[in-house]
């Protein structure tokens, strides 16, 4: 039966054109790269009226007679910094601080970098440094442990620090001993709980990090509340705390900490706390890119790992493992033979 002239189809033409297709699309690709850059390179305009050109592929005969200052972009190693932000650095949390609180924001967010200004709970003092507006870090010691002394128990605590940049200068801080584990001593049976926790304000007042000599000083401001287990609860106590770093040629790094907190015993919540004064310091040295090791030591209590012993000083260990994870470790002993005779504690920070 013959078809209607209406139903009938020229396959032929269809293949026609995708073999004409296929057939000029080398020659478009071949001419239209000489006026341009490949589609996926980045270009910025300068000030100046000149252009920065980050390019993805390949240069053209075009792009190099343009003036323009190429940048090769490549693949970073595992342990280098990116010169660009990633795709994890405008997170939820970088956009909020952005969103709430006012001041100018970059274009593009800076690269979460676990090594500016570094993490805290690392040795004992705290940095004078503050994260940059929006970035954040996750620090957590899952091994903080002390052994039982003279009326001393051992324990065990999961420490944990989170801190976010809520600007340039001044960053937000929640901080716990997080579980711990008090072991039995002298007929008392052990108790386990979580350590309260505690708000903290922590602000950049002076100084860079590649000053030398000269010192680099920030304030800590800090609110240790009654959100904890009960045998752990010891009232609402501040604290207020004095950062200082100085920078040594020879990568050495000098970090000391003077302040006071309140405390108060359990049994008697409804009495004035007392005030403390405690010290911590930490001397280190940085061995390569990657790698540090430090002597530390702390009077009357450390910043955040929990350690039953009025002066104390220890070795201890940091390595970069990449960009954004750092890992630590430190082993501490008691110099004046009180409380806890040693322990030690590790732990990562991550930035995000």
């Amino acid at each position: 039966m013959v078809q209607p002239v209406a139903d009938f189809k020229h396959p032929t033409s269809f293949w026609s054109v995708v073999f004409v297709i296929a057939c000029a699309l080398p020659v478009f690709r071949v001419f239209g790269d000489e006026g341009a850059a490949a589609n996926n390179d980045l270009f910025f305009a300068n000030a100046d009226g000149t252009a920065t050109v980050f390019a993805n592929s390949f240069e053209t005969h075009a792009l190099r007679a343009s003036g323009a200052d190429i940048v090769p972009v490549k693949a970073p190693l595992f342990d280098d910094p990116s010169l660009l932000p990633t795709s994890g650095d405008n997170n939820f949390i970088y956009r909020l601080v952005h969103r709430l609180i006012p001041g100018d924001s970059p274009r593009d967010p800076p690269p979460a970098d676990i090594n500016s200004p570094g993490p805290d709970t690392a040795n004992f003092p705290n940095s004078p440094f503050t994260l940059q507006k929006g970035r954040s870090y996750i620090e957590s010691s899952p091994i903080v442990m002390s052994r039982a002394g003279p009326g001393t128990p051992r324990t065990w605590a999961w420490s944990f620090l989170m801190r976010t940049g809520l600007t340039d200068d001044c960053e937000f801080r929640v901080f716990s001993g997080g579980p711990v584990v008090v072991g039995p001593i002298n007929g008392d049976p052990s108790y386990s709980g979580f350590a309260p926790l505690v708000f903290d304000l922590k602000i950049h007042l002076w100084g860079e990090e590649d000053w030398l000599y000269y010192p680099s000083v920030g304030l800590e401001a800090f609110l240790a509340t009654n959100l904890a287990s009960k045998q752990f609860q010891v009232g609402n106590q501040p604290g207020l705390t004095i950062l200082v770093a100085h920078k040594f040629p020879g990568e050495i790094l000098l970090e000391w900490n003077v302040g006071y907190f309140g405390t108060n015993d359990p049994d008697a919540l409804d009495t004035l706390s007392e005030s403390n004064v405690a010290a911590s310091w930490a001397l280190q040295k940085q061995l390569s890119k990657k790698l540090a090791v430090f002597y530390q030591g702390f009077y009357n209590g450390a910043n955040g790992n929990y350690f039953p012993a009025d002066i104390v000083s220890g070795l201890g260990g940091y390595w970069s493992a990449t960009q954004r994870l750092g890992l630590f470790a430190s082993y501490n002993w008691s110099i004046d033979k009180m409380g806890s005779p040693s322990g030690g504690y590790s732990g990562f920070a991550y930035a995000y």
